[in-house]
């Protein structure tokens, strides 16, 4: 009986509450550099997607301002390319996924381990949204160019002298029934 007593309170002795929190610091800080590590290589790998589409940011039309390259280090990391969509790396399979925003919620548009293939399916999508704008805007200019000349419109038409002296008459008499009536309610 004095054995098991013993292992009980020996087992009890060793247990310590510092030695938890130490053990529970310990794995925190791998937990943590786990995830820095990650982080880095996320952020590092878009730097990569970023650098092979540089070029095909400068060829972007000066009038257009739909394209913008900016890697914001978020959580997750993600490369803007316009107002709606961005390059982002997938937290369990390491691969580059391409992204849009829209009002029914993200849409992966893309998938790949390859960044040469990513950076190819952005340029696709670009050149796309430039031909698809281009076409919108030929569609609301095109009635306009298509009509030969329009015709030219004709002068205002200017008040005659008379609607003129009228106005100013109204005006005066109601000015003078307006000051009749405050001086006839004025009065007790």
């Amino acid at each position: 009986m004095d054995d098991t007593v013993k292992s009980i309170a020996r087992s009890a002795a060793i247990r310590s509450l510092q030695d938890a929190v130490r053990k529970a610091r310990v794995e925190e800080a791998y937990q943590l550099h786990d995830i820095a590590d990650r982080r880095d290589s996320e952020i590092a790998r878009l730097e990569l997607l970023k650098a092979e589409l540089e070029a095909v940011f400068a060829e972007v039309p000066g009038n257009d301002d739909r394209f913008t390259l900016m890697l914001v280090p978020s959580r997750p990391a993600r490369l803007w390319i316009d107002l709606f969509t961005y390059g982002a790396i997938d937290d369990t399979s390491g691969t580059y996924l391409f992204i849009r925003n829209s009002e029914s919620g993200r849409r992966t548009i893309y998938s790949t381990s390859s960044v040469s293939e990513m950076a190819d399916r952005i340029t696709l999508y670009m050149a796309r949204e430039i031909v698809r704008r281009e076409r919108a805007e030929a569609a609301l200019l095109g009635p306009l160019t298509r009509e030969e000349q329009p015709a030219a419109a004709p002068p205002p038409a200017r008040l005659g002298v008379g609607v003129v002296v009228s106005a100013f008459i109204i005006g005066l008499l109601t000015g003078a029934a307006a000051l009749f009536a405050a001086a006839w309610l004025a009065t007790p």
